[in-house]
């Protein structure tokens, strides 16, 4: 297991004391949310990129995504969906990401009875347009289950709609890369879109974890762990230190552990999502790190 928090967590902390966090608590990656206020805002320099990069790079601290705030179903004409997307990629890229993190976004209660055909095929149509371009710069595009799309089944469902016509010839290039095929050969080729469990949301809506893995399992990428209790509806939720709340959180990483094992990785990244920025009185991301690692070393 290989651990990784978000800078959610921590949104006034500067790179150096997010590095020795990270070392505290042997962290190898961190998920870098885009905002203006953090270390990553979209408009950093050039010369800033380099800059968060070689700092992360020579604390051995990888980035283990770029964590947008791209709607990819969102109402906006598809120009101003694809602009954003675009320039998200290219930041993830300059700062080494393996990922970036996308909403889905379509600004519907996910408890209705609509029609997401639209929404799905909006975002599937976004994703396949810069699918190619991502891929060239390393970066592999993850849904994360949110908002409109909460479950596995939502967000697998989006994603069976995205066409990618490079992937033979990536899993092919990939394949001849690690000379040879099946599990290895199949990870170091995996999709280009991946999903994000963040395993909050599909529980609260009433996917059990285990339809919530099988749902996801083609395209899983990591977890992002956090805790909570429900109220009487699925937006009643008041979070809680790891452990402390209802989520099955321990159930969650075996499964995440099984899912990454049959991509042939035995070594899953779990990510601490601490929504510290949205909710100032939390603790603090130390408290929650320790309560994340005592979940995770108990099996």
């Amino acid at each position: 297991m290989r651990l990784a928090f978000s800078t959610l967590g921590a949104p006034d902390a500067s790179v150096t004391q997010l590095v020795r966090w990270a070392r505290r608590f042997g962290a190898e990656g961190l998920e870098i949310r885009v905002d203006d206020g953090g270390i990553a805002p979209l408009g950093l320099s050039a010369a800033g990129r380099v800059v968060l990069r070689q700092a992360l790079e020579d604390a051995g601290v990888g980035v283990l995504a770029l964590a947008s705030y791209v709607n990819i179903c969102a109402s906006e004409p598809d120009q101003e969906v694809l602009a954003g997307l675009r320039a998200n990629v290219q930041l993830a890229a300059d700062l080494g990401a393996a990922g970036i993190r996308v909403f889905p976004g379509a600004g519907v209660d996910p408890l209705a009875t609509t029609d997401m055909s639209v929404f799905d095929a909006a975002g599937a149509r976004r994703l396949s347009a810069v699918l190619g371009d991502a891929r060239d710069l390393g970066v592999r595009l993850l849904l994360e289950t949110h908002d409109s799309h909460p479950r596995g089944a939502d967000v697998a469902r989006l994603l069976s709609l995205v066409e990618d016509p490079g992937a033979d010839s990536a899993a092919g290039a990939a394949e001849a890369e690690t000379g040879q095929s099946g599990a290895a050969g199949a990870q170091a080729g995996q999709p280009a879109v991946g999903i994000i469990w963040d395993v909050l949301h599909p529980w609260r809506y009433g996917e059990t974890p285990q339809e919530t893995a099988r749902q996801i399992a083609p395209y899983f990428a990591y977890c992002q762990f956090k805790d909570g209790q429900v109220g009487s509806a699925p937006k009643d939720v008041t979070l809680r230190l790891p452990g402390e709340g209802d989520v099955p959180l321990r159930e969650m990483a075996r499964l995440a552990t099984s899912l990454s094992a049959a991509q042939g990785n035995e070594d899953p990244w779990f990510s601490l999502e601490w929504e510290k920025a949205w909710h100032p009185e939390l603790p603090g991301l130390p408290e929650a790190l320790t309560a994340l690692q005592r979940i995770l070393c108990a099996d």
